[in-house]
C-alpha cells in the first residue's frame, strides 16, 4: 500500500536533512509555523506519484507515432538532443530541447488527452441564444477547438511549426490551444509534465530511431473517454548504434 510505504519514509525524513521533495515537505512552516500533518504528507507524495500519468503516456504514445511518421523531425529532434548528450538533464538543459516542444504541443492538439471538460454554471446565462440556469453541468471540448480550420491551418495535418513564430497560430484565440484547460482551472502540474516527457523522449531518440510497423499505418482511437489506441498502436524501436 502507497499510503504504508509513505507513512515510513515521512517518518524517516522528519528528523532528516535532504533537498528531496518528501523531506522539504515533512520541514515546511507557514509563516505561522503551522506544519503540514502525515497524513497530509502522504496524501501529497501520492498524488504527486500518480496525477497525470495517463495524460503524460497518452502524449508520449502521439509523439513516438508522429515522429515515426516524419521522419524530418525526429532527425530535427535528435539533431538537439545530440548536442544535449547523455549527462544529467536539469531544467535549463531541457528548455534547449525546442523541437519537441513544438512536436509535444502538436501531438496535444491532434489527439488532446482530456479532449473535454465538465464546468458547472454558477449563475443563469445565455450562450449563443441558449438559456443555461445556474447550477447545470456543461460538457466544454477544447479539443474540437484544436480542429477549427479558422484557427488552424490545415487542421488534420502534422505540423509543429505551426506553434512556432511567427506563425504562433495557437495565439489566434485565447482558447485556440487549451490541452491543459485554462483560466482559474488551468492544469498546475503543466510545466512538470511537459519536462517530464520531453526527459523520456529525449533519452528515446538518443537510443532509438522510432519506425512504423509498416507504411501508411495509422492508429485508431476508442474516444469514450481518454484517447486510447484500439491496437495498442506498434511502434518499431531501432538501436541507433
Amino acid at each position: 500500500m502507497l499510503e504504508s510505504y509513505f507513512e515510513e519514509r515521512v517518518k524517516e525524513r522528519r528528523n532528516a536533512q535532504s533537498a528531496d521533495m518528501l523531506t522539504v515537505l515533512c520541514h515546511t512552516t507557514d509563516e505561522d509555523g503551522n506544519s503540514f500533518t502525515d497524513d497530509d504528507i502522504v496524501n501529497h507524495m501520492i498524488f504527486l506519484m500518480m496525477a497525470a500519468h495517463d495524460t503524460t503516456t497518452s502524449t508520449l504514445t502521439t509523439m513516438a507515432h508522429h515522429l515515426a511518421a516524419n521522419q524530418e523531425w525526429q532527425e530535427r529532434c535528435r539533431d538537439e538532443s545530440a548536442r544535449l548528450g547523455d549527462g544529467p538533464l536539469d531544467i535549463e538543459a531541457l528548455e534547449k530541447l525546442e523541437s519537441l516542444d513544438l512536436v509535444i504541443n502538436e501531438s496535444l492538439r491532434m489527439v488532446t488527452p482530456l479532449p473535454f471538460n465538465i464546468r458547472r454554471t454558477v449563475r443563469d446565462t445565455e450562450l449563443l441564444g441558449y438559456f443555461i440556469p445556474a447550477g447545470t453541468n456543461v460538457n466544454i471540448w477544447p479539443g474540437l477547438n484544436h480542429r477549427l480550420p479558422e484557427l488552424c491551418t490545415d487542421p488534420e495535418k502534422f505540423d509543429p511549426g505551426r506553434f512556432a513564430e511567427p506563425r504562433a497560430e495557437h495565439k489566434r484565440h485565447r482558447y485556440a490551444f487549451s490541452p491543459f484547460g485554462g483560466s482559474a482551472h488551468k492544469c498546475i502540474g503543466m510545466v512538470f509534465g511537459q519536462l517530464e516527457i520531453k526527459t523520456v523522449m529525449h533519452r528515446l531518440l538518443r537510443r532509438y530511431r522510432l519506425e512504423l510497423p509498416h507504411p501508411g499505418y495509422q492508429p485508431r482511437y476508442d474516444y469514450a473517454g481518454m484517447p486510447v489506441p484500439i491496437d495498442g498502436m506498434p511502434i518499431v524501436l531501432r538501436p541507433l548504434r
